[in-house]
């Protein structure tokens, strides 16, 4: 069934639907490397499993996002003059952790919103290895990196072969 139009299907049917597209489709898409279609089976079948849960997190994240996003088009921008700086094309977008995820994440880790770390984050989008080797020693030059908190699967794709760096930092 297209999880697009499940409102308009009978509850208990919904309701198996949205349980097996957690299970058995939205796992798959990760695995084929389909990320933003996982993502979105991902929330659609959390709206359906746990209406409340879904409700309370997603306000919760807009309440946060408001109170942020100023802060967050600060940080863009310093990290795309950093990048200026050291001629490295590259852009940068913020993003914002989706409803399921950070439901999973304060689950399966009994955390409260305070205290997770990631709600936000940055995406930085290079041409080259070479340049994205370049960007990671730029920021890692400027701002202090967070220890244990590096994960470089471009040296070791996931079986995905998803290819990225992943850091945290202190600042900006």
């Amino acid at each position: 069934h297209n999880m697009r139009t499940l409102d308009h299907v009978p509850e208990a049917k919904r309701l198996r639907i949205a349980e097996e597209t957690m299970d058995i489709y939205a796992p798959l898409a990760g695995r084929m490397g389909m990320q933003g279609m996982r993502e979105e089976l991902e929330e659609i079948a959390f709206r359906f499993i746990n209406p409340e849960a879904y409700r309370a997190v997603t306000a919760r994240l807009a309440e946060i996002f408001e109170r942020n996003k100023d802060v967050l088009s600060e940080i863009e921008r310093a990290l795309s003059t950093l990048f200026e700086k050291y001629a490295i094309k590259a852009e940068v977008k913020s993003r914002q952790k989706k409803p399921w995820s950070v439901f999973r994440k304060m689950e399966a880790k009994a955390l409260s919103f305070e205290q997770l770390s990631d709600i936000f984050g940055f995406r930085v989008v290079v041409d080259t290895v070479e340049d994205c080797y370049r960007a990671l020693g730029a920021i890692h030059t400027t701002w202090s990196m967070v220890p244990g908190r590096f994960k470089d699967y471009i040296s070791t794709p996931k079986q995905n072969d998803y290819r990225s760096i992943h850091t945290t930092i202190v600042g900006p």
